[in-house]
């Protein structure tokens, strides 16, 4: 069975593949067939952390899904205080670029309706998911059915 956190743990994963712009290691490529082959989805967090090329995109994914939850009822009884405050001279720099973050969300987004539309729910992994964790280069057949192309 595939737990909620099993489920970020692979799309977050899956994203930080598809945003790579160049193969894995092969060690790395091996940890990934074995996690494949045993169905122990619960590593790859490991290995997305331990990975230099993986780890920044990986935990930005994972971030990202995390948001929605992370956001939840804050600020219903307490609206925010704007008055501004007479001793600061400074000014926050609140400047973001949103652009990559929304084209992240675009990518998980199509991670997660293809987990949804195969009931991923259940204890079975999407066969298109299961091809990218069993094949000898995820990274190209991540790219294949997952086509995503991080803004330069």
């Amino acid at each position: 069975m595939i737990t909620p956190l099993t489920r970020v743990t692979l799309k977050a994963f899956l994203a930080a593949v598809c945003a790579l712009e160049e193969s894995l290691p092969d060690a790395v490529q091996a940890e990934i067939r074995t996690v494949g082959q045993t169905g122990e989805y619960g590593r790859l967090d490991a290995i997305a952390r331990n990975c230099p090329q993986l780890t920044p995109t990986y935990i930005q994914a994972r971030k990202a899904l995390n948001r929605p939850s992370q956001e939840r009822n804050k600020g219903g009884d307490f609206p925010p205080d704007d008055t501004p405050d007479p001793l600061n001279t400074e000014t926050d720099n609140l400047a973001r670029n949103i652009d990559n973050l929304k084209d992240m969300q675009e990518l998980l987004d199509a991670i997660e309706r293809e987990m949804r539309g195969t009931e991923a729910d259940g204890p079975e992994v999407p066969e298109k998911i299961e091809r990218i964790l069993g094949a000898e280069d995820c990274f190209a057949i991540a790219r294949e059915l997952f086509p995503y192309r991080p803004l330069a």
